[in-house]
């Protein structure tokens, strides 16, 4: 889908969809609990809908009623062969596969399509040569195809810590089911350390509990530890408001819009609530002074970061955003070819970019399909501001991760048609 986004001013009060991140863990949990569970999850996404097939060929029942999910638990070993698509889910990917390798008797197969077949699997490999489970990978630039079969048993796994924070968080997931303990240990500093966090808290919401020793980088799960979602039967789970897209409003406030942001907690364990501190940094520092922020804890918010940044007076560094090059597309190098398109001065760095700010953004540009939810929504917060209007492709993307996004965005003021 095609559309233009013309400059416009947003107010009102806008309310952000769950955390999908919160939302894939719980339903994880729920479905490796004995009985019913409910999660409260009014917001259904492309990838929350990944995950609910995942756990559905796995055995769990899903259903969805008014603004709830309804999780049956998986009820003993899965005997025949699996397929599980994943759709663009790297989440569900990363921590289905060994969840599955301590339920499945058969052969698992896994598929999915965009990007994800091109994601980085090395960790777990290595993993499956030292315990002899059985894989075959013919994924690629075409999509995801791989299939593995056998038991994950407890080990002292080795991660790099710089690598992606969901295979940290798998095996964590995974650990509890197996027959003795097991630890994670990180041979580099953590990386998205907070995503960690979010494993770690909604695995204790359902019973089960790892620990993280800081100064020795390791994780330790005890085994024979079982999933509990009995207390969630009658009142739900509840999944909080999600900081990612919060960001894309908290954005539009600093660039002048009068937008109030409902649904998120300021206690919250998610990463991407540093949004708030950035942009007043970017507010604070002098613009005779170069500003750096570090967001290597935190590539989600970049792109939408990367609009204020562009707009802010003087010099900004943005560093620690190498992890941005491996998601849906290449969002480093498209948000520095997308904002330079619509009028800024954007260098792009191997891991980094830096930005000289200018006073406006021309518009009167066409971005190219990315096939990525956030480089759409960042360019149609950078629209408002724009002289011109701005045309967009692949808008449709918003729905792996906020399908109201332009709902929301009309409500505010924002405009837009539809152009093909």
């Amino acid at each position: 889908m095609k559309i233009k986004v013309y400059p416009s001013k947003l107010e009102g009060e806008v309310r952000v969809p769950a955390s999908k991140s919160f939302a894939h863990r719980a339903l994880i949990c729920a479905s490796l609990s004995e009985g019913i569970s409910r999660i409260e999850c009014p917001d259904i996404n492309d990838d929350i809908r990944a995950t609910i097939r995942a756990v559905t060929a796995l055995g769990a029942r899903v259903k969805c009623e008014d603004g709830e999910l309804i999780v049956s638990g998986i009820s003993g070993r899965v005997a025949e062969d699996v397929v599980i698509d994943c759709g663009e889910s790297g989440s569900t990917l990363r921590f289905i596969i060994p969840i599955a390798l301590t339920l499945c008797d058969g052969y698992v197969r896994f598929v999915g399509g965009g990007k994800l077949g091109m994601r980085p699997l090395g960790e777990y490999f290595a993993i499956f040569d030292s315990q002899g489970i059985y894989y075959r990978n013919n994924s690629g630039a075409d999509g995801l195809d791989l299939t593995v079969r056998g038991d994950l048993i407890a080990d002292d796994f080795e991660l790099e810590g710089n690598i992606s924070s969901q295979f940290i968080s798998g095996l964590l997931l995974a650990a509890p089911r197996l027959d003795y303990d097991s630890t994670v240990t990180l041979s580099k500093p953590l990386e998205s350390k907070d995503y960690v966090r979010i494993t770690m808290d909604v695995m204790s919401k359902y019973g089960v509990v790892a620990y993280y020793d800081s100064a020795a980088r390791k994780f330790t799960v005890y085994g024979g530890q079982k999933y509990c979602g009995n207390m969630y039967s009658q009142a739900p789970y509840k999944v909080e408001g999600d900081w990612s897209q919060a960001a894309f409003f908290y954005v539009a406030r600093a660039l002048g819009h009068k937008v109030t942001v409902e649904g998120v907690s300021e206690m919250s364990v998610q990463g991407d609530r540093v949004i708030k501190d950035m942009l007043d940094m970017l507010r604070a520092v002098p613009s005779d002074r170069m500003l750096t922020l570090n967001v290597k804890n935190v590539p989600d918010i970049v792109p939408v970061l990367s609009v204020a940044c562009a707009l802010r007076k003087g010099g900004t560094h943005v560093t620690g955003a190498g992890r941005l090059r491996i998601k849906e597309c290449d969002r480093l190098a498209a948000t520095a070819q997308g904002l330079n398109a619509l009028g800024a001065k954007v260098k792009e760095g191997k891991e980094d970019m830096f930005f000289d700010g200018v006073d406006r953004l021309r518009g009167g540009a066409e971005i190219p399909d990315y096939h990525d939810h956030r480089m759409v929504m960042t360019f149609a917060v950078a629209a408002t501001v724009c002289e011109k209007p701005v045309v967009i492709t692949g808008a449709e993307s918003v729905s792996k991760s906020y399908p109201a996004f332009f709902k929301d965005f009309e409500k505010l003021g924002g405009k837009y048609e539809i152009l093909e």
